[in-house]
């Protein structure tokens, strides 16, 4: 059944409400491997996120561009789970209107900055995860698995 327009303008805005989110790789040597990452977002439910060219997240997209990422709260039990493929944007960054967002999310607490802040910018690369499946979770609603997950079509 296809999820109302109310249902995926929840789940696209409770996406947008935040700014930090789980992504999950697998290793070269086929090791699950998950961490958090600052993230921006558009209608189409796809991430974008940096990271440095030396990291275990960059070795592992270098072997399979298959990725899962997840955001969830728990002060709604609220989750949104994405799915899909990975692709290097960091030839076109600098005109993808995509970067102004997710350089916002990175400066934005005014005591911390993102870690990423701390390494050359020269080593960054900017990647997109382009969802094949989106699931949105409210389990503050109905009483069952058919009742609070939705499937999203893209």
């Amino acid at each position: 059944m296809e999820p109302s327009a109310t249902v995926r303008n929840t789940a696209l805005a409770f996406l947008k409400a935040h700014i930090t989110g789980a992504l999950a790789t697998v290793s070269p040597e086929g090791t699950p491997r998950v961490r958090t990452i600052y993230f921006a977002s558009d209608d189409s439910f796809s991430i974008y996120f940096v990271t440095h060219g030396d990291t275990r997240k960059w070795a592992d997209l270098q072997t399979s561009l298959q990725a899962a990422f997840t955001v969830s709260d728990e002060t709604i039990p609220q989750t949104l789970q994405i799915e899909g493929t990975v692709s290097n944007l960091t030839k076109t960054a600098l005109i993808d209107p995509a970067l102004v967002d997710l350089t916002a999310v990175l400066l934005s607490n005014t005591n911390y900055f993102a870690p990423l802040t701390r390494f050359s910018p020269a080593d960054m690369v900017f990647l997109k995860l382009t969802p094949h499946w989106v699931r949105w979770g409210d389990f503050s609603q109905g009483n069952g698995t058919n009742e609070v997950l939705t499937e999203i079509s893209l």
